[in-house]
C-alpha cells in the first residue's frame, strides 16, 4: 500500500519526479526485490542456499528501514511542495462532498508509515529468527 501511495504522489506532482530522493527510493525498492525474489525462486525449486537465506532475512531488514525512512522524507518533500499551493487553491473535493486538504492527509499518513514500518520490521525479525533457526536445526541433523 505504501508503494502505491508514494507512486501516485510522484506521478501526480511533476516537480517531485526530478528530486534525487525519488531516484533513491526507486533504487532501494528494486534492491529489496532483488534480495527477495531469487531466494523465493530457489525455495520453489527446492534448492535453497544458506547464503541467499541469510541475505534475504538479514540484509533485507536494514534496507527496509532505510527505504521507509526515505519514503517519509519523500512525503516531507511533497508536503513542502503542496503546502504553498494548498493555501492558494481550494481544497480537494471528495466523492462524499467533504473538504479534504492533501497536506493534512500526508501529515496523518506519516505516523501510520512509521507504525507500519515498525510492525513490519518486528515481523521480519521474527521471520528471520524462525527461518535461520529452522536452517540451523536442519544442518545439525545432517
Amino acid at each position: 500500500m505504501e508503494k502505491n501511495i508514494l507512486l501516485i504522489m510522484v506521478i501526480l506532482l511533476e516537480e517531485i519526479q526530478s528530486k534525487p530522493v525519488v531516484c533513491a527510493q526507486l533504487f532501494l525498492w528494486n534492491i529489496l526485490d532483488l534480495l527477495r525474489y531469487p531466494h523465493e525462486l530457489l525455495c520453489v525449486m527446492d534448492t535453497p542456499s544458506i547464503a541467499m537465506l541469510w541475505i534475504r532475512y538479514t540484509l533485507w531488514i536494514p534496507l527496509y528501514i532505510l527505504t521507509a525512512a526515505i519514503e517519509g522524507f519523500t512525503i516531507y518533500q511533497v508536503l513542502l511542495h503542496v503546502e504553498p499551493t494548498a493555501a492558494n487553491s481550494s481544497p480537494l473535493k471528495s466523492t462524499l462532498s467533504t473538504q479534504i486538504h492533501l497536506p493534512f492527509l500526508l501529515m496523518v499518513y506519516l505516523p501510520f508509515l512509521a507504525l507500519g514500518a515498525t510492525v513490519t520490521v518486528w515481523q521480519l525479525l521474527k521471520e528471520r529468527h524462525h527461518q535461520l533457526g529452522k536452517w540451523n536445526k536442519k544442518m545439525k541433523m545432517k
